[in-house]
């Protein structure tokens, strides 16, 4: 624990130090609107009114990206958030405002900078404090890896990259010869690439590193592809040279052009000092914005009559990759599924990500609580982002207490007692 802590301390001097835990932990040995008031609490937020708001269980490689779809097309009809998300009371979208808002208060006291609630393309429900507003970027730490699987799924989609069958290697020539010749893009998204997992390099060197994807390409291989489960950093950022090689381009400024434009999405992509952007955190954008991708998500794929994801790609990424954690896709977490493996400690929860929900949902989630969940059986979008434990000073006077939240934040305690009570606002 206390060398733990002063990894954390040395990583608070950087100037980058608000960026140096995503929420990783030790390796695990595996076999194989209008409608809703401000939340009541001592911080009450603020609920933004409409018209402010206008202005495969084996654990092997599957091909996603090449099998045809019975339709191809997107069904017109589908309410979307073009050029705004439209606004409603809840109880018009089978809601009850009074549970909804006191999910909201829940999040209120937990430093929570935004939260929306969008059902059947409407928003419900839409708070903010600690002066975030609508169109306030924050952080959503590791939520950006599910940012990460969308734009992967564009390349399949347009064709960039054949299908996660491919070698990664085929990317990265550092990595033909060796041991890591045989991780395939299968294996990057599962978690399972086998590529060495570090507590600290993991959580302090990689974030503060001049060149992330220099050091995600150095990482050594210590176990074969597909052989266990880690939430490793390393294999996320792995992507970045895969795209930019594949693409031309650099994978922010691809995400840009294929998917947040066409989506209305506004995305400031952290970027470490050489220019690559750090595809496994903070793809900062609004609570609105990080809607309109869950959104995109339970529309499979389509966008006002445009496709922009395929439906085998978001039906596939949002299955078990891995037979060693069925509670994982492609870098999005799974409800319904098990085992259930921890984010931070690698171990079995013994149980699903929210037994209380519906076995479909799915979600991003980052450090701190941070979520962007998806239930398509309820036409449900459920987005919370909020300060993370170690960016409030406060929170270092008292170190032990912090060493704790950080090592728990995988229960994800808050997330579950804020996304039950949103969903016993549910009347139909």
């Amino acid at each position: 624990m206390r060398l733990f802590l002063l990894a954390l301390l040395v990583g608070c001097e950087s100037p980058r130090m608000a960026d140096f835990m995503t929420g990783s932990g030790p390796r695990a040995l595996e076999a194989d609107t209008t409608g809703s008031g401000p939340a009541s609490g001592t911080d009450t937020g603020t609920a933004v009114a409409s018209e402010a708001l206008d202005s495969a269980d084996t654990g092997t490689p599957s091909d996603t990206g090449t099998l045809p779809e019975a339709v191809a097309d997107c069904p017109a009809g589908e309410v979307f958030p073009v050029p705004t998300w439209r606004t409603g009371l809840p109880e018009d979208h089978g809601m009850d405002q009074g549970r909804l808002e006191l999910a909201a208060s829940v999040a209120g006291m937990a430093d929570t900078n935004c939260m929306v609630v969008v059902r059947h393309g409407t928003i419900v429900g839409e708070w903010y404090w600690q002066g975030t507003e609508p169109g306030t970027k924050v952080k959503n730490w590791s939520v950006a890896k599910s940012v990460s699987s969308a734009v992967v799924g564009v390349a399949i989609e347009r064709g960039d990259l054949d299908s996660v069958d491919q070698y990664a290697s085929d990317f990265i020539p550092e990595w033909q010869g060796d041991a890591r010749a045989a991780i395939r893009i299968h294996d990057l998204l599962a978690m399972s690439s086998g590529l060495r997992f570090d507590l600290l390099a993991d959580n302090v060197t990689m974030p503060l590193a001049d060149d992330m994807t220099r050091l995600a390409v150095e990482a050594p291989a210590d176990n074969p592809p597909g052989a266990l489960w880690e939430y490793n950093n390393h294999s996320v950022q792995a992507i970045e040279p895969v795209l930019r090689q594949a693409t031309g381009m650099a994978p922010d400024d691809y995400a840009d052009v294929h998917l947040f434009e066409p989506i209305g999405m506004s995305v400031a992509w952290k970027r470490d000092e050489t220019g690559h952007p750090a595809m496994y955190m903070n793809a900062n954008a609004s609570c609105r914005d990080n809607a309109r991708l869950a959104y995109l998500y339970l529309r499979e794929g389509c966008w006002d009559g445009d496709r922009i994801l395929s439906a085998d790609w978001v039906r596939t990424s949002t299955s078990p990759s891995t037979s060693h954690n069925r509670g994982y896709g492609y870098w999005w977490w799974l409800n319904g599924e098990e085992p259930l493996l921890d984010s931070v400690t690698f171990e079995d929860k013994g149980r699903t990500m929210h037994a209380f929900a519906p076995d479909d949902a799915f979600c991003g989630v980052g450090l701190g609580n941070q979520f962007v969940e998806v239930i398509p059986s309820l036409d449900l979008v459920v987005v919370r982002l909020g300060t993370a434990p170690h960016d409030d000073l406060a929170a270092w006077l008292d170190p032990a207490s912090l060493y704790e939240e950080l090592t728990t934040d995988g229960d994800q305690i808050l997330h579950n007692q804020i996304l039950e009570l949103v969903l016993e606002a549910v009347l139909e």
